[in-house]
């Protein structure tokens, strides 16, 4: 498992105040809080620090490239536009299977860990909250000036749309897409009628993408495409290929534009072997049952390959419900063995592909004041005392204090 720590970065303070600071990452991590209280940005860190890794490992990036060299880091933080959270006193370190990032009070440490073998190639994907304007305006591709993870996930989500089926069945009842590859236009298709995705309600412009980018790179860098294994002769293929990068990269006469070419070439030789889903508000414009079917879906593509993340940005009480309706469907499933008549009652409520361990959820609450808090689990469920919860419990109360007005009249 990886993680991660992050202090005195951008609105993000004193941070975790347990486990030496660390973040865990495991199969599923949920991040809740106010606006401006960190979510994303650590998120954003994440995902920055996963590709940095990954550079690293194939030899896109070398060591010495890097190490010693915090300007570069910041430098890698731009695409995500967190270079600006950066203070005098800021820390963020990163443990993964590969390598380890250490940034504090303007220093970089970049080390290899002592066995790399357990590394898993991971296929990244930042899904970014603005992702319904690429369904709302014709053309997004043409615009300037969009944030950088913007137009990537505009690049996965074309690939996606030509390589799916012309009709496809969504996690939301009564749904479906329909795409048009020779005219590349996209629609919505539901009971009696047909739209144009740019005419469709805001939360389908915005689950749509997410629905699709997502099941198609978790088919494509999972169980379609898991054709690299991680036996002694598969490893010291890699090695081989990993090398011929890092002679690539140092060779001095040829251009950038060769070198780019060459690496291209050699990455899809290196594969993916699999995918980590960072999705900023997963919940964005949808209605709780919309909600609880592209939650599923999410969980469906974390569990289908070994090495699977999903982490998670989200200001909804019903993701933090409708995911603890999942572990406690897993901790059932584990019972129920081969009983295939319970089996069927239960995936009728969670289906099956969706259900998750306990111990592969972790749920951070980030506070206005900085600081981030791990939710406890009860028998593995999420303690359902946590923000979003109160300020349901807050409104009641707000209510009860109109009722008392009220009888004073």
């Amino acid at each position: 498992m990886c993680k991660i720590k992050v202090r005195e970065f951008g609105p993000i303070k004193a941070g975790l105040g347990e486990q030496e600071g660390f973040l865990d990452i495991p199969k599923a991590t949920v991040f809740i809080g106010n606006q401006g209280s960190g979510k994303s940005t650590v998120a954003k860190l994440f995902s920055t620090c996963s590709w940095l890794e990954k550079a690293l490992f194939r030899g896109d990036l070398r060591l010495q490239d890097i190490d010693g060299q915090p300007n570069k880091f910041i430098k890698h933080c731009q695409y995500q536009n967190i270079h600006n959270y950066f203070r005098e006193t800021s820390e963020v370190h990163y443990i993964g299977k590969a390598y380890s990032i250490h940034y504090t009070q303007g220093q970089l440490t970049v080390e290899e860990q002592p066995e790399i073998r357990e590394y898993k190639m991971p296929k990244l994907m930042y899904v970014p909250a603005e992702r319904n304007f690429l369904s709302a305006v014709a053309h997004p591709e043409r615009l300037k000036g969009l944030p950088l993870p913007l137009y990537t996930f505009l690049e996965e989500f074309d690939r996606a749309r030509e390589a799916h089926d012309p009709h496809i069945a969504l996690p939301i009842e009564g749904i479906s897409f329909a795409h048009q590859k020779l005219n590349k236009l996209s629609f919505i298709v539901g009971d009696g009628y047909k739209l144009r995705l740019t005419e469709a309600s805001s939360g389908l412009q915005s689950a749509i993408p997410l629905a699709l980018v997502s099941r198609y790179l978790a088919n494509r860098n999972g169980v379609a495409a898991h054709a690299y294994s991680h036996d002694e002769e598969s490893l010291e293929w890699r090695t081989r290929l990993r090398k011929q990068v890092r002679d690539i990269m140092e060779n001095p006469k040829l251009s950038e534009e060769v070198k780019a070419a060459m690496l291209e070439r050699i990455g899809e030789k290196l594969g993916n072997d699999c995918f980590i889903n960072i999705v900023e508000e997963i919940e964005q414009n949808l209605y709780p049952q919309s909600q609880k079917g592209i939650l599923y879906e999410m969980l469906v593509w974390a569990n289908v390959t070994f090495g699977n993340k999903l982490v998670l940005t989200t200001h909804s009480p019903y993701i933090v419900n409708y995911l603890s309706l999942a572990i406690k469907a897993h901790s059932i499933l584990q019972r129920l063995s081969e009983k295939q008549l319970y089996s069927e009652a239960l995936s009728d409520v969670v289906p099956l592909g969706a259900c998750i361990l306990g111990n592969d959820v972790v749920i951070y609450e980030m506070g206005n004041d900085g600081t981030i808090q791990r939710l406890p689990q009860f028998h593995g469920i999420p303690s359902d005392a946590n923000f979003l919860n109160q300020s349901l419990a807050e409104t009641n109360a707000d209510f009860d204090k109109l009722l008392e007005i009220e009888d004073q009249l």
